[in-house]
């Protein structure tokens, strides 16, 4: 199973058929600039109606006939667009042919094209047995510790580039809220207002933790280590 980041906040999860995709911004942005050739989406999920997050969305729907699921306002205005969307609400559990998705809270808002598109929020999923959380836009928040309780997620993936978002200060506090095994910081060094320092994230983390912090560039993949299974 192999993690491949696209920059900014958008990556994609490959595990032998499924590749699922988060918040596919890549064309006209710094970090990619257009979709890989490559990058067959199973699934899209969305965070929120932003247009860093939506990105090419519609366009890996209609190309690949992968669903996209999103919140409910978001996924009325994509379906417009000529994508194939699962609307979605907070908690609402989506089954997949690959395993699962859930939309989470998160602390941010959400427009698209200057039109309000619902609550936003994080997602979790589980493929292949893993559980991942993507945060999505957000601040930190107690809840965390909710989340991490009830799906017990292995990989993170959170936003450390601050003004938007939470900064490296308030994103150590939340590795130590939910407690994952891997962490990938997301959304920073994309525009100006969002500069931060990654390996300053890892040295934070990993000198208080247990977790691992991998700094990822993009496009590049990341094979994930095996699950750590019991001595017993």
């Amino acid at each position: 199973m192999k993690i491949r980041y696209l920059g900014h906040s958008a990556l994609a999860v490959e595990h032998e058929t499924t590749t699922v995709v988060v918040d596919p911004f890549m064309t006209g942005g710094p970090w990619v600039k257009a979709i890989p050739s490559d990058l067959k989406p199973t699934t899209i999920l969305l965070t929120h109606g932003h247009e860093d997050h939506v990105g090419d969305a519609v366009e890996l729907s209609k190309k690949h006939k992968a669903r996209v699921v999103a919140m409910f306002e978001l996924a009325n205005r994509l379906a417009e667009l000529g994508a194939e969307v699962v609307h979605c609400g907070l908690g609402g559990r989506v089954k997949h042919d690959w395993g699962w998705s859930k939309l989470v809270p998160a602390w941010h808002s959400s427009s698209f094209h200057g039109k309000y598109m619902g609550t936003p929020a994080g997602v979790v999923f589980e493929v292949g047995g893993r559980v991942f959380y993507h945060a999505g836009d957000t601040c930190i928040f107690s809840d965390m510790k909710l989340i991490a309780e009830l799906y017990k997620p292995e990989i993170m993936f959170l936003p450390i580039g601050g003004t938007f978002t939470m900064d490296v200060f308030e994103a150590v506090k939340a590795i130590e809220f939910v407690a994952p095994r891997f962490a990938i910081p997301i959304h920073y060094n994309t525009f100006e207002p969002i500069k931060q320092d990654p390996e300053e994230f890892r040295r934070e983390v990993e000198s208080r933790f247990n977790t691992r912090v991998q700094v990822m560039k993009a496009l590049e993949s990341w094979e994930i280590p095996s699950p750590v299974t019991s001595s017993k």
